[in-house]
């Protein structure tokens, strides 16, 4: 039994549709808050990704879980909350951006047997100006966008979790983030979920 600390992430603005958010999970093995810091420089260091006035809200307190079950543990607090704004063009593309796949040197078991455990997370929206023609990012917005992912992996002991068979199983777990690779070429949002 692990457990994660939850951390989420909501976006909003004028280019953000719907309720927005990026989850994370962070190992609570060593009872310290998540790295929020280390986050939130992460994204500001790279604002212009984002579009203008694109608001990213880094939480001050959020859930513990027990990964074998997701059954709340607890909760964290820390005092380096606060917000990123985009400081990009201020036109995006509604539903697309960028996406993180993250690597863990996990193997689970799913639907279809063993698998490799794996996670993504999705940058969404971005400014218009970091897609090229034919449907990749321009190079040095792709270099921005790992910068920021490895700013992300960096930030502390970053983990992938592989929820439950069922809301009564006991069969979750969690491995911690080996590698990871933003994917250049755009990635289409309909869950953000992920």
């Amino acid at each position: 039994m692990t457990h994660l600390h939850r951390v989420v992430i909501a976006w909003s603005g004028s280019s953000v549709k719907g309720a927005a958010v990026t989850v994370l999970h962070y190992s609570a093995s060593d009872n310290s808050a998540p790295p929020v810091a280390a986050l939130k420089a992460a994204f500001n260091a790279k604002s212009g990704l984002f579009p203008l006035n694109t608001a990213i809200v880094f939480p001050g307190s959020g859930d513990t879980i027990d990964d074998t079950t997701g059954d709340l543990v607890g909760v964290w607090t820390s005092p380096d909350g606060g917000q990123v704004t985009g400081s990009g063009s201020a036109q995006s593309a509604a539903g697309v951006g960028a996406c993180i796949g993250w690597q863990t040197g996990g193997i689970v078991q799913g639907s279809k047997g063993t698998r490799k455990l794996r996670g993504r997370t999705f940058l969404v929206p971005l400014q218009t100006g970091v897609y090229d023609a034919d449907g990749t990012f321009i190079q040095s917005w792709y270099n921005d966008l790992q910068t920021v992912a490895n700013g992300i992996m960096a930030s502390g002991p970053l983990a992938i979790w592989h929820r439950p068979s069922s809301a009564t199983a006991s069969d979750g777990t969690s491995y911690g983030v080996v590698s990871n690779k933003v994917r250049d070429h755009v990635a289409f949002l309909s869950s953000r979920r992920d």
